[in-house]
């Protein structure tokens, strides 16, 4: 009786193991021999990463040259009038951040660029250049919207406010006019800024959110923009058919202030389009009034509460698509804003009846709003209390 094949269970561990495989035996699939890496992957690995990083300080150190140089402002200045479109925006961008570094880091002089008249007028020169040209291009168009956007940065008035009132005319395109807006309003702000200061009765209101901002008691005596052709500009801006054109313009005329500006602004809280109205009133609250105060109400009520689901179902799919637009972006920076303006009215400027009418509308905003910041917001308000 033959004795069956013990099983490799019964088997002590130390003798089970693997198959030898002979040369005539069948291998299994074989792994791929090991090689050391070779040049192009090394290359590939560490140089190509150590140029790239070398290129973006090479690029930092450029800027930081240009920032640190009285000359190579001239050259970009320049380069900007150059009929290379590359050449041209390099330039730009070159200035643009040489501006913004000698704002942070003035020359040895004490001086920064921005406030050279040098400079002023080369830029200013350029922009009325363009404008004169009359061209339709769309790369001229662009030329010119960020040279007057660039006009803000410049604190020589005398040589900026002259080309702004000129690219604010209505003649421009939409986007130049926007553009010297915003230069405008930077302008017009640094002024406010320095004017509300050397007031005793400015307050300088720290907001609920942690912003502040500066609340006049009553609105300025004399403009921060006195140039008659600018003000003829932001007058006519603020009757324009562009609705962003006429919010900008009132936001404008607020950091202008004066009684001439209170006149326009009383004007604008009857505007078509919210924004402008809001901007509107918002300017009366920095300025220590409550004209502005139904508007307000009005437009934070409108905000707090959704449009019902059979009149959105009216809509066309255009309207529709809209109003979803609106709710979304729009609206959140709407209300911030005039949530900012009751912020500053709510101890010392509104009286308990305004404030009871606003107290509901300010819980449904802080528990049903969707936009985080909003509630946050609404919640401060009312907890100022």
């Amino acid at each position: 009786m033959t004795d069956s094949p013990a099983s490799s269970e019964n088997l002590p561990l130390d003798i089970i193991k693997p198959p030898v495989f002979g040369s005539g035996a069948e291998r299994p699939e074989e792994l791929p021999p090991v090689e050391p890496p070779s040049a192009g992957y090394i290359v590939q690995l560490f140089l190509i990463p150590a140029l790239i990083v070398m290129a973006v300080v090479g690029v930092w150190a450029l800027f930081g040259q240009l920032a640190d140089s009285e000359t190579d402002w001239k050259q970009l200045t320049s380069e900007l009038g150059s009929s290379n479109e590359h050449r041209r925006w390099r330039a730009a961008l070159g200035l643009a951040q040489v501006l913004r570094n000698q704002q942070i880091v003035p020359d040895d002089n004490g001086t920064p660029l921005a406030k050279q008249p040098e400079v002023a007028t080369a830029l200013a020169d350029l922009l009325r250049q363009s404008l004169a040209s009359n061209s339709t291009l769309q790369d001229d168009i662009k030329h010119q919207e960020f040279l007057a956007r660039t006009m803000g940065s410049l604190d020589v008035d005398e040589v900026v406010l002259p080309v702004l009132a000129d690219s604010l005319s209505t003649d421009r395109t939409g986007d130049v006019r926007k553009s010297s807006l915003m230069s405008l309003a930077m302008i017009a702000s640094r002024h406010l800024t320095e004017q509300a200061e050397a007031l005793d009765t400015t307050v300088k209101k720290s907001l609920s959110d942690g912003g502040a901002i500066y609340m006049l008691q009553e609105p300025l005596t004399q403009p921060t923009i006195s140039d008659e052709a600018v003000w003829k500009q932001v007058k006519l801006a603020a009757q324009d058919e562009d609705a962003s054109i006429r919010h900008l313009a009132a936001f404008v005329t607020g950091l202008i202030n004066g009684e001439e500006a209170m006149q326009v602004l009383t004007v604008m809280l009857l505007d078509g389009d919210s924004m402008a109205r809001a901007n509107a009133a918002v300017a009366f609250a920095r300025s220590g009034r409550t004209d502005g105060v139904p508007v307000l109400t009005q437009l934070l009520q409108e905000g707090s509460v959704e449009m019902p689901e059979q009149d959105f179902k009216l809509l066309s799919p255009e309207a529709q698509k809209q109003a979803l637009s609106f709710r979304q972006f729009e609206q959140p920076k709407l209300l911030g804003t005039c949530l900012h303006a009751i912020d500053m009215l709510w101890k010392e400027k509104l009286s308990e009846e305004q404030r009871e009418a606003l107290r509901p509308i300010l819980k449904r905003l802080g528990t049903d709003s969707t936009a985080a910041d909003i509630r946050l917001l609404a919640n401060s308000v009312l907890n100022a209390e």
